[in-house]
């Protein structure tokens, strides 16, 4: 709740600031975006990995390499910040993403489509205690570290609606295949930000 608060509070002063600054219509485009999301993760309660994360909070940024009146092609990282539930993963994580997105004027109004594709990637540990048994008693030995590190494509259709030349609201769903020795996961993202154009 403080993180949405925190959120609803950024965004109501870079309104504020924008209204200050409106950039004329006849400027050239800004090039960078930023901005900053909450992290919706739409868990499987049938794998391990995929349930063991709450959604936090992510940031975005991006260049375009080419726009014009109709698209917008760019280039960028995300990083979502995801929490441990502590079901196999125990330590909360960060997932890379650098990914090119095609934003389009396919409405020739504020609100255009976008779809990004990119490759994502994170750490994680899991604590292994092995057993072993002799005759019906458990033997434990010592606690065992297990790095695992997962990767994958990532698609992420979405929407954007450009308040001004400053600022976005935008909503996005992004699948990610993350694969790894023996514990793949589709996770499915929901994202809900806003950003600032520079």
């Amino acid at each position: 709740m403080k993180i949405i608060k925190s959120l609803i509070f950024l965004f109501a002063s870079i309104t504020v600031f924008a209204q200050d600054n409106i950039v004329d219509d006849n400027t050239k485009p800004s090039r960078f975006q930023i901005g900053v999301h909450y992290v919706g993760n739409l868990r499987d309660k049938n794998n391990v990995v995929s349930d063991g994360f709450n959604g936090i909070v992510g940031l975005d940024a991006q260049y375009a390499f080419y726009s014009n009146s109709t698209i917008k092609i760019s280039g960028g990282l995300s990083v979502d910040y995801l929490q441990s539930r502590e079901v196999f993963l125990t330590d909360d994580t960060f997932v890379w993403n650098p990914k090119a997105s095609i934003e389009v004027d396919a409405f020739n109004a504020k609100l255009k489509p976008f779809c990004a594709i990119g490759y994502a990637f994170f750490t994680n540990n899991f604590d292994l205690t092995p057993i072993d048994y002799v005759g019906n008693e458990p033997i434990y030995f010592s606690n065992r570290n297990v790095k695992f590190n997962y990767n994958g494509i990532t698609l992420q259709p979405g929407l954007r609606y450009h308040l001004s030349k400053l600022l976005y609201l935008e909503g996005s769903y992004k699948f990610y295949a993350a694969k790894s020795d023996g514990f793949d996961a589709n996770f499915h993202f929901i994202n809900l930000g806003f950003g600032f154009k520079v």
